[in-house]
């Protein structure tokens, strides 16, 4: 065991975070089981907005975006797995800078405590925060077990949070503008009052785009699968708005949807948890279970998104346009 720890403390991987990972690992299903996890039953796609598979589109443009910006959930491990993300994003990011990170829940495993903060966060990604690259967290089912249920996340200032769901505006140019809705998903969150504040907050924003992030997914063909209840609560707002897109994390991979009523939902939890099986639903655009991230390029017009492997391959990209 000394010699294990003694590697693993040479490779820059905390030695608690390792030994958690294996048995948070070994209790998961493998991905070469027999495990078929239940398919996401989702509304109709809507043809009104371009999203397009990842196979059939290049997008790659000389024109520089408005503004860009970066995603992952389901990190906070102090993994190899984690790590490797966090290098990736690095890499990228001295390529193509993105101004800030959306981050969608699970921040610190397993109970959220936030002692793990500078093991799980801070280490991990030292480079982009050097550069005072912010982070915005969102609280995941993990992040409310050991923190006063989640409020030593939000008051640890390097996650960015004002509340338990809250709203920031990013963007120079004001095609470009994009306001942000971090909201809890939690079961035990506030839900009466944080409807009620997501539907006047969608009302009186004029930002020509809206995005929302949360952790749990209202649909996914991972593990977890889709959740009808939250389905209910958020789906006919989305529509109601217009929301473009929904970023969420929880099941541990990545999943996009193709539009439904008009807002696409991707799953890109692959931050550095071990990774789920994914089956796959008719509304599925493109799903693979592997450790990612995703950046996101914002026009007047498009917003271009991007899926990208530890080893820097663009493995899946789509066109978000905005509904009428």
């Amino acid at each position: 065991m000394k010699r294990r720890q003694l590697l693993l403390t040479l490779l820059g991987v905390p030695v608690v975070g390792a030994l958690v990972y294996e048995a948070i690992a070994k209790s998961k299903v493998p991905l070469n089981s027999q495990y078929e996890p239940a398919l996401a039953k989702s509304p109709s796609s809507s043809p009104s907005q371009t999203s397009e598979a990842n196979s059939e589109i290049t997008l790659e443009t000389g024109e520089e975006p408005l503004l860009r910006f970066a995603a992952i959930a389901d990190n906070g491990f102090g993994s190899p797995d984690q790590f490797a993300v966090a290098k990736s994003m690095w890499e990228t990011y001295q390529q193509k800078p993105y101004a800030f990170v959306l981050m969608a829940g699970d921040n610190i495993y397993s109970y959220g405590e936030i002692k793990l903060a500078k093991a799980y966060f801070e280490e991990p990604y030292a480079p982009l925060l050097n550069k005072d690259v912010k982070f915005y967290a969102a609280l995941g089912n993990h992040d409310i077990i050991k923190t006063n249920n989640g409020l030593d996340q939000i008051n640890y200032k390097l996650f960015n949070m004002s509340d338990r769901y809250y709203s920031f505006t990013k963007g120079e140019v004001a095609e470009g503008t994009v306001k942000f809705f971090a909201i809890d998903t939690n079961s035990n969150a506030p839900w009466e009052a944080e409807l009620a504040w997501l539907d006047r907050q969608l009302t009186s924003s004029t930002a020509p785009w809206k995005i929302v992030y949360g952790h749990h997914p209202l649909y996914s063909s991972g593990e977890h699968g889709s959740d009808p209840e939250l389905a209910a609560k958020l789906a006919p707002i989305f529509a109601k708005h217009k929301v473009p897109l929904y970023l969420c994390g929880h099941d541990h991979g990545y999943e996009r949807f193709n539009p439904i009523d008009g807002t696409t939902y991707i799953v890109n939890g692959g931050g550095g948890a071990p990774l789920y099986k994914f089956g796959k639903s008719p509304q599925t655009a493109f799903v693979s279970s592997r450790f990612s991230f995703m950046t996101f390029d914002v026009y007047q017009d498009k917003i271009i998104t991007k899926a990208i492997a530890t080893n820097g391959e663009v493995f899946d990209r789509s066109i978000i346009t905005k509904t009428s």
